[in-house]
């Protein structure tokens, strides 16, 4: 029977506070058009909002964001809520990606009351120093860095850097000596790798226009020598040399420090990949044969060189994933040596050491790190705490290699790993926080989804904490990609937690947590099996009382926003609340934007009545229905999204608000300075997510979202 949902409208439960004298925006405007895919009629009422050029378009955005802003900044408790998020985030000292090369220790860092994030090495003899701060460079809009690699001797850095939130990267090289940037300037690239000699690089340049359908189509991978003033080098073309690919497929080339062997890979929005080899000296001449060793069904989703040796990540006859060992210079799959693990793990990457391979494994909710050297059994090395290897960085002949790891209460964290002992050794890039984390606990427990299987999920909470069916919940899920929901540290979540509120994560299906099977039972065709998922660990929440259909918000992030509109479709009446942030909401118009290349996880390019099945079907916006109770909902997006295009947020919110029968309010939260969130500031961040756990205290009632009696901040 279908759980009873309060009805919770825009009055916010007037006996506590005056109704909300807010004037509603416009309406958006309809224009039908109807598509016909193979006999099957589809009707799309806002398709003028997909080319951005409709002069009805950004005031229409513009009226929606400024009435979703003042209707938050009359929420009770938000201003306070704000001040929370904004202490906690500006008092923490956060690191990034660090790396190690030349003696020293290079790692990114936004430091304690700063915006953006910097570029910063640690010399051998200990000092600290700024090598690059994006904010002070001229350029089209605030400049922030994308990524970065040092090279393996230390004296360059390869940095991509990009106006705030497109993510249109141009590569500079910064010498690091004077912390100066050299005149080469590389728009619309992305950077791939350095060559040993650390003299040039390989990188992938976008010859489309920005923001388009074609802006990826046709990608060259080049080379770029350090200081030369000859036109950089295509390394492979489609079509030559023995390369297969089409031209919306992605062919970079990299280059291992390490090794003679250069390797090009044919990539897709699949986790596999087809795989060439050529030899590198012969490779930065533009004039390799090369060589392909690996197909897509061979099912290999990682590479790494040491020397003449190569180890491959393959999924083939093992969903968690199995290591193989073969040639660099004549790799043959069907003779590789397997390396195995005790208890078969999920492996999500490897790296090739002076000492041997060191794997870092899931293992249920956590991490695991092991170390494989020849001829001996595979050796766990102890990590500091339970929680998530985050990433592993090194090359194969140092002593030592950097370990990050995060966890639910623990800030990402940078060690140093020596390989002989064992040991690992926090590098302290960053001072701990300046305020408690030991008063909150994460409770981990299993649903079992309809068809029986079991779904991992967790809690997080104050410590002791009683949760009941009054509880507002904030429950996430994403199931795309192969990507786990692994624990990981956010501190602006905690005044959420300290105003009562329950954070939930659901590993559905789709995810990576046990392997290629897990995540291929909701992809495509099963993508169904994700939402479900999600819907059935809510019903396992409410019948536990942890929440209820009155206080429970489900969260869709990203390619999450399949599951969220897949969920809301099928159980309105479960949800109080609903929040579609940066969400993929309208798959089947990703012929209108750049990011068409993640298709393949969403059922492939629409070429026969199949393909379209699959991919309408999971179509959230187009599953809409008229007159339906809807919950009340947040949709937010970034004007310069070049990941899901701000149009899927967009329509989303206008076809619910026409649709739903409810008097819960559908609003459209848009930040017309950002994009996905990658390159946000810490303000944006703060005021997004401040917004994102006002709604769900809001939608979880409104005594919940008082300030706290006694809260740290």
């Amino acid at each position: 029977m279908p759980h009873v949902r309060l009805s919770r409208p825009l009055c916010l439960l007037a006996l506590l506070v005056p109704c909300l004298a807010v004037a509603q925006p416009p309406v958006a405007k309809v224009e039908p058009v109807v598509d016909d895919y193979y006999g099957t009629r589809v009707t799309d009422p806002y398709r003028w909002m997909e080319s951005g050029k409709d002069p009805e378009w950004l005031p229409w955005l513009k009226a929606q964001g400024a009435h979703t802003q003042t209707v938050f900044a009359a929420l009770p408790g938000r201003a306070s809520l704000l001040a929370d998020v904004a202490a906690r985030s500006g008092e923490l000292s956060s690191v990034g990606r660090s790396e190690l090369a030349g003696g020293r220790v290079f790692h990114e860092i936004r430091a304690a009351g700063e915006q953006d994030t910097k570029l910063m090495v640690r010399e051998a003899d200990g000092t600290v120093r700024v090598l690059l701060d994006p904010t002070q460079l001229q350029g089209d809009g605030e400049q922030v860095l994308d990524t970065w690699s040092a090279a393996p001797d230390g004296m360059h850095v390869l940095v991509a850097l990009s106006k705030r939130g497109t993510e249109h990267s141009t590569l500079r090289v910064l010498e690091v000596a004077g912390a100066t940037l050299l005149p080469a300037a590389i728009p619309h690239a992305m950077a791939m790798g350095w060559t040993t000699d650390g003299r040039a690089f390989s990188y992938l340049k976008f010859v489309g226009e920005p923001g388009t359908p074609g802006y990826f189509v046709g990608n060259e991978p080049r080379l770029h020598r350090v200081g030369a003033d000859a036109a950089d080098m295509v390394l492979a073309r489609r079509g030559e040399g023995g390369i297969e690919a089409a031209p919306t497929q992605f062919l970079p080339v990299l280059f291992d420090p390490g090794s003679d062997t250069a390797l090009a890979f044919v990539r897709d929005g699949r986790s596999e990949m087809a795989m060439y080899r050529a030899d590198a000296d012969t490779a930065m001449t533009g004039q390799a044969q090369w060589t392909r060793f690996a197909g897509f069904d061979d099912l290999v989703v990682d590479a790494a060189l040491h020397g003449d040796r190569m180890f491959l990540l393959s999924k083939q006859g093992a969903s968690g994933g199995r290591v193989l060992e073969t040639s660099a210079t004549a790799p043959d799959l069907a003779r590789a040596r397997a390396l195995s693990l005790p208890g078969d793990p999920v492996i999500e990457s490897f790296l090739p050491t002076r000492t041997g391979l060191l794997v870092r494994t899931l293992e249920g909710a956590v991490s695991g790190l092991w170390r494989i050297a020849d001829g001996q059994a595979p050796e766990r090395i102890a990590l500091p705490f339970d929680g998530q290897v985050s990433w592993l960085r090194g090359d194969t002949h140092a002593d030592h290699v950097l370990v990050a790891m995060t966890g639910w209460f623990t800030p990402l964290t940078v060690y140093r790993l020596d390989l002989d002992s064992g040991r690992m050794e926090d590098l302290t890039l960053v001072p701990p926080p300046p305020f408690d984390i030991a008063g909150y606990e994460a409770r981990r427990s299993v649903a079992t989804a309809r068809d029986g299987v079991q779904v991992p999920y967790t809690l997080v909470m104050k410590q002791g904490a009683t949760p009941d069916a009054s509880t507002p919940v904030l429950l996430e899920a994403y199931g795309s990609y192969g990507y786990p929901a692994s624990p990981r540290f956010n501190a602006r979540l905690l005044a959420f937690l300290d105003r009562g509120g329950v954070y939930a994560v659901a590993n559905v299906r789709g995810g990576g947590e046990f392997g290629r099977d897990w995540h291929y039972a909701g992809k495509a065709g099963t993508k169904a099996n994700t939402w479900r998922d999600a819907i059935d660990v809510a019903e396992t929440l409410v019948a536990g009382k942890v929440g209820s259909p009155a206080t429970l918000t489900l969260l869709g992030t990203s390619a999450g926003g399949v599951m969220l509109g897949g969920a809301i479709n099928e159980r309105p009446d479960l949800f109080s609340g609903a929040i579609a942030n940066v969400g993929f909401m309208n798959p089947i118009r990703y012929v209108s934007e750049q990011n068409y290349a993640d298709i393949e996880e969403w059922g492939g390019p629409i070429t026969d009545e199949a393909s379209f099945r699959t991919m309408y079907d999971l179509d959230p916006y187009q599953h809409i229905r008229e007159g339906v109770d809807y919950p009340a909902t947040l949709v937010v997006s970034g004007l310069n999204d070049p990941r899901a295009a701000t149009f899927h947020s967009a329509k989303y919110a206008a076809r619910l608000a026409a649709a739903t029968a409810s008097d819960e309010p559908v609003l459209l939260r848009i930040d017309f300075e950002a994009g996905h969130g990658m390159g946000s500031s810490r303000s944006q961040l703060d005021e997004v997510w401040t917004d994102i756990y006002a709604f769900a205290l809001w939608q979880g009632g409104l005594q919940a979202f008082q300030p706290p009696v006694s809260a740290t901040p």
